[in-house]
């Protein structure tokens, strides 16, 4: 039996490299055209917690507070009452060549925010959380072009209540529903010119997941969620300030909507040996049936829609927890993953950009409290230019009773 698990092991391990290399070619960062391009990704379903970041961003490999609002009926996967807060680091660097003295020169940012807090309460085959995450910031570098610089900020902010029930002993359902409302400000500082311009847009959605878990036997268990087609209310301003008056002139007001794609996500946790769990998630985001309202020409500078191509987002980790000496139970969890996540649209060259990322860190459970912290890191090359490169570090406690 020991030898089957050690085959297994050897097998995922060699198919994880696999993919790593296969994807590797085609690795490029993020593009910095669209402002409403959230840092890392284009494809964000929510906050992991730093353990789960740390396994590749997988749903069911720490069930908890956090997959609440991932897959809500992993709450079925908890005991008791449990608690959870997070912190981001974020860091993002560009390379831009386009000054006078044509040298490459790197523009850099950090932003640090709390990320999460929820909790969850169980009462019997009942599950209920309540939640507020930071899902996605567009904060970027002061990107030097020709003494020219482009600047922006933003956040979006995520309040959930999510629900679950235990139908059978294997089976188990959710339903989550979150409020969702950010901004983002871009500023375009010209050198030559007499006016600035600068874009503040104000950001509103309503957002539901449902979901569902299907433990198999003691060695694997199965998950399914379904994010359904949601609506984006956006605000747009759009202005020139002169820089001698300080007048405003060629104000821009409108409203309109994207309408972002269902996303369909299947999860799977293996236990390998008693201590090494391995997890993944594979999902699917139909961006080709994704669209505008009206103003295309101005919601074309936020968000890159409509046009985009379909996207299959992959993402794997382990988990090795490492037996304390103490009288109670102790784990120190060792973990890993890679995260494949491509572009919703493809580059001037003909190729889709992908950001792929490693995660590893580190996490002590101590009886009913746990610490945490994880890092993901870009694969991509890092001197081409126009791009935004972004690693995040994560920092969260839990607690359960």
């Amino acid at each position: 039996m020991k030898e089957k698990r050690r085959e297994k092991v050897s097998f995922l391990l060699m198919l994880a490299v696999g993919l790593t290399f296969w994807s590797a070619g085609n690795l490029q960062a993020q593009s910095d055209v669209y402002f409403g391009h959230p840092l890392g990704s284009t494809n964000i379903l929510g906050i992991y917690s730093p353990l789960a970041s740390a396994a590749g961003e997988t749903i069911l490999s720490f069930p908890g507070p956090y997959t609440a609002f991932l897959n809500p009926a992993t709450m079925i996967l908890t005991t008791g009452f449990n608690l959870a807060i997070s912190t981001r680091w974020s860091h993002a660097f560009s390379k831009n060549n386009y000054n006078y003295d044509n040298e490459l020169a790197s523009y850099k940012r950090t932003t640090f925010y709390p990320e999460f807090v929820g909790v969850i309460a169980a009462n019997g085959k009942w599950r209920i959380a309540l939640g507020y995450s930071l899902p996605e910031e567009y904060n970027r570098p002061k990107i030097f072009n020709y003494n020219n610089f482009d600047e922006q900020d933003g956040k979006l902010q995520n309040f959930g209540l999510s629900v679950a029930r235990q139908i059978t002993d294997k089976v188990s359902i959710g339903l989550s529903a979150a409020y969702r409302t950010g901004e983002i400000n871009h500023a375009r500082y010209y050198d030559s010119s007499q006016e600035n311009r600068y874009w503040d847009v104000d950001i509103h959605s309503f957002v539901f997941d449902f979901g569902l878990i299907w433990e198999v036997n003691q060695t694997v268990t199965l998950g399914l969620s379904i994010r359904p087609p949601y609506e984006m209310t956006v605000k747009y301003y759009r202005y020139e300030e002169l820089l001698e008056t300080g007048d405003i002139i060629y104000p821009i007001r409108i409203k309109g909507s994207y309408k972002f794609p269902v996303v369909l996500t299947a999860s799977s946790r293996i236990k390998v040996l008693d201590n090494l769990n391995f997890f993944s998630d594979v999902s699917y985001w139909n961006w080709s049936s994704s669209e505008w309202s009206y103003f295309f020409e101005y919601l074309n500078d936020i968000y890159r829609v409509g046009s985009g191509r379909d996207v299959v987002k992959f993402s794997a980790g382990a988990d090795y927890a490492l037996k304390l000496k103490s009288n109670v139970e102790n784990n120190l969890h060792i973990l890993a993953g890679y995260i494949h996540d491509p572009q919703i649209y493809f580059s001037g060259q003909g190729n889709r950009p992908t950001n792929d990322y490693l995660t590893f860190g580190l996490g002590l459970e101590l009886k009913n409290f746990q610490i945490g912290a994880s890092a993901r890191l870009p694969l991509a090359a890092l001197d081409e230019q126009r791009l935004i490169y972004s690693s995040r570090f994560q920092f969260g406690i839990g607690l359960t009773l």
